[in-house]
């Protein structure tokens, strides 16, 4: 583990790669989160050796509505303000396990809102088009999952609107 990400996986030789004590319980952790439970654990470990660990401070900004964006992320601890900039309104506030900065990457368009740390918070940044170009066979679990993901908000909002 480097820098507090998982950057390899030992390979016995013919047979499965295995993990130290720390990727275990790191894998173990994310298994059991909404987005990382996609995946089997040597995905999991493929997927930490692509991330980046951040660290952000309490009202720390991670993105800001309009930026280009080729990343998304995914809360290891910690909680996400997602918040339009006009008008202020906090759109969701999102805890460990949950993914945003998705809607950038998938469309290429700048982003939709910006992103606040609502806590000291620990976050994997991924590149989307890496991910998605040199990991076809990751390709499928993750847009089956960002498209869930993405409905299950649409569907959320909806319902806002149909309460106006």
């Amino acid at each position: 583990m480097q820098d507090g990400v998982m950057r390899t996986s030992r390979r016995k030789p013919g047979g499965r790669s295995t993990f130290s004590l720390d990727q275990k319980k790191l894998i173990e952790e994310l298994s059991e989160t909404d987005f990382f439970s996609t995946f089997t654990h040597e995905e999991i470990a493929l997927l930490m050796f692509c991330a980046e660990n951040i660290e952000c401070k309490r009202g720390e900004q991670i993105f800001r509505e309009g930026d280009v964006g080729r990343q998304f992320f995914a809360i290891r601890k910690g909680k996400v303000k997602i918040r339009k900039e006009k008008s202020g309104l906090v759109l969701a506030t999102l805890g460990p396990g949950e993914v945003f900065g998705e809607m950038a990457v998938l469309d290429n368009q700048p982003r939709s809102a910006s992103a606040i740390a609502a806590s000291e918070t620990v976050l994997f940044a991924f590149d989307g088009h890496r991910l998605l170009d040199d990991f076809p066979h990751l390709s499928v679990k993750l847009l089956r999952y960002l498209a869930r993901e993405l409905s299950r908000r649409l569907r959320e909002a909806d319902m806002l609107i149909d309460k106006f």
